[in-house]
């Protein structure tokens, strides 16, 4: 798999953020608590090394 770049994070965080805003809104503890997973994995891989 290619190497993503910043913006390609970028753009999934956003929409991982929505999804995470429509499920708290919802009330769906279970969706949201897996969305949340998903935005700290993306952000682990978005940190560059040494950072």
């Amino acid at each position: 798999m290619a190497k993503q770049s910043s913006l390609d994070f970028d753009h999934e965080l956003e929409k991982l953020e929505f999804a995470l805003a429509l499920s708290q809104t919802s009330g769906d503890k279970k969706r949201s608590e897996k969305i949340r997973q998903q935005i700290e994995i993306i952000g682990y891989q978005y940190e560059e090394p040494g950072t």
